[in-house]
């Protein structure tokens, strides 16, 4: 893990208190709704994901802070 993906880590798990968010709570860090984070994930696209039980849909904190580094470093 990089310097950056870690402080984006340390940062969202001093906010949420866990390492993996809902697919709720990941539209409402990131400002993309739950229909479009759905869509992106359909497609390949967009952050990694697991699955658990009947199909809950979980983004963890790791996984999240490295799309955020990718996104940045591409967006610039």
């Amino acid at each position: 893990m990089s310097d950056e993906e870690k402080v984006l880590f340390d940062t969202f798990y001093s906010k949420h208190k866990k390492v993996a968010l809902s697919k709720k709570e990941m539209s409402r860090e990131t400002g993309v709704s739950i229909s479009s984070l759905d869509r992106l994930r359909r497609s390949g696209l967009g952050c990694s994901y697991l699955k658990q039980g009947q199909g809950d849909v979980f983004y963890t904190l790791i996984e999240l802070a490295k799309y955020y580094c990718q996104t940045t470093i591409k967006t610039l």
